[in-house]
């Protein structure tokens, strides 16, 4: 008898009964359903902040780059060859460097310490720096064509001047800084130029530029910010998605002297940048279709005098 009333005590010792097993399942359901909610709602702003950081860095590029292109235009003096709301075509500064020499009989020069791309199209052309007479007042910026691009040797100019005599009319300046010691080196080019070099010394600052688009096309069923050089007949991408041009997502405005709008070119003094941008991804919603991250930049550029 005793045995027997032992071992009913110890099976109904400890365990759960059903009803508790089943409210510990419900309890652990609930606390995994919230962990995982937190999850997918963290994931979301995640996803969303990505994309939103994506959609601002190419609005701040796609505006740095315009407004660089705009400051270092000057409308009175032609460098805008178009205007409209949706595009902007600007002669765009594509290399620069510095006079070094000249060939003796040819319209000819060496140009040194060179940055960016020299091109020899007819679209081509570049600004160098003219001093005139000393004292005068009298320098200037002149526009000349770019005709060919050669290496020194087969340019026929081995050697920079420095020092040696100024190009055009002969003036010279009495003392020159060359890339060596003793006053010589090679030029990183020589160009051809068609155009009035008068009063070009040697040491002459030498900018090269091209007529350059800028605007909306479209890729891919997206739209994007585009640069199209000289003649070329497409665009290069350059950043984006953009919204699509009738949701203005690239809009500019113009302004004249006195601060009104106007749509002649040589008349621009100012310009407002419009920039509507989406993200690249799209991002889910609640009780919604994902969709594409939008913002809007819009920057004001004051042009070269």
């Amino acid at each position: 008898m005793c045995e027997r009333g032992d071992r009913r005590g110890r099976l109904g010792e400890g365990g759960f009964t059903v009803m508790e097993l089943l409210i510990y399942f419900i309890i652990a359901v609930i606390v995994v359903a919230g962990v995982y909610n937190l999850l997918i709602g963290q994931n979301r702003m995640y996803i969303k902040q990505r994309e939103l950081q994506d959609v601002r860095g190419s609005l701040r590029a796609a505006g740095n780059l315009l407004a660089f292109e705009l400051r270092q235009a000057s409308a009175a003096n032609g460098d805008l060859y178009g205007v409209s709301a949706d595009s902007l075509r600007v002669r765009s500064i594509q290399g620069t460097g510095i006079i070094c020499g000249e060939h003796s009989t040819l319209a000819k020069y060496g140009l040194w310490d060179i940055t960016g791309e020299f091109f020899e199209t007819a679209d081509d052309s570049a600004l160098v720096f003219a001093t005139g007479e000393l004292g005068s007042g009298d320098d200037v910026w002149k526009v000349v064509h770019q005709k060919v691009v050669q290496t020194a040797p087969a340019g026929g100019i081995v050697a920079c001047a420095w020092g040696d005599k100024g190009v055009g009319k002969g003036k010279g300046l009495t003392e020159g800084v060359g890339p060596v010691a003793n006053g010589r080196g090679r030029p990183d080019w020589v160009i051809t130029i068609d155009g009035d070099m008068d009063d070009v010394y040697i040491g002459a600052p030498y900018r090269a530029f091209r007529p350059v688009t800028y605007g909306l096309f479209q890729q891919d069923g997206r739209w994007w910010l585009g640069r199209r050089i000289g003649s070329a007949a497409s665009f290069d991408r350059l950043a984006g998605p953009l919204r699509a041009p009738q949701d203005s997502g690239l809009h500019f405005t113009y302004y004249d002297q006195s601060g009104a709008t106007t749509t002649v070119a040589t008349d621009v003094r100012m310009v407002d940048i419009l920039l509507r941008g989406e993200s690249l991804g799209k991002v889910p919603k609640v009780g919604e279709e994902p969709g594409f991250q939008q913002d809007t930049l819009t920057i004001r550029v004051s042009l070269r005098g």
